[in-house]
């Protein structure tokens, strides 16, 4: 059985319903609105991975979304995905000014990773 289907559904002091949705990264129900608020600012940001094959992960930065740019003078590809991300296990592969948006509640528990040293992204939070 899903988690979801044997949680408890959260309630307001009257003992109703409120909005609200799954996160499945906390397992747990969250008020609507509350952590997916994200930062009230549009952020951007760059970031490199040194050594090809080494993954990094982005700044830690609360948001509803990251719009995750391949910078336009990369050669090589860079792979976007979680903190085992590789060239072979990924989520997204981009090329050159190729981009990808994640629904996400953090920037940080995105990770990239390069076939070329020295490579990276430019990425926007919202």
């Amino acid at each position: 059985m899903l988690a979801y289907y044997t949680k408890e559904m959260l309630r307001d002091v009257k003992n109703k319903l409120i909005p609200q949705y799954w996160d499945a990264a906390a397992d747990s129900y969250k008020p609507l609105g509350d952590p997916r608020a994200g930062s009230p600012t549009l952020s951007g940001k760059v970031k490199n991975v040194t050594t090809a094959g080494t993954a990094a992960a982005l700044d830690d930065i609360a948001c509803r979304e990251v719009t995750v740019i391949a910078k336009k003078g990369n050669t090589g590809s860079i792979y976007v995905g979680g903190s085992d991300v590789s060239a072979t296990t990924f989520g997204v592969e981009l090329k050159a000014n190729e981009a990808f948006t994640f629904t996400v509640s953090n920037a940080k528990i995105i990770y990239i990773n390069a076939s070329v040293s020295g490579e990276g992204v430019s990425y926007v939070t919202l």
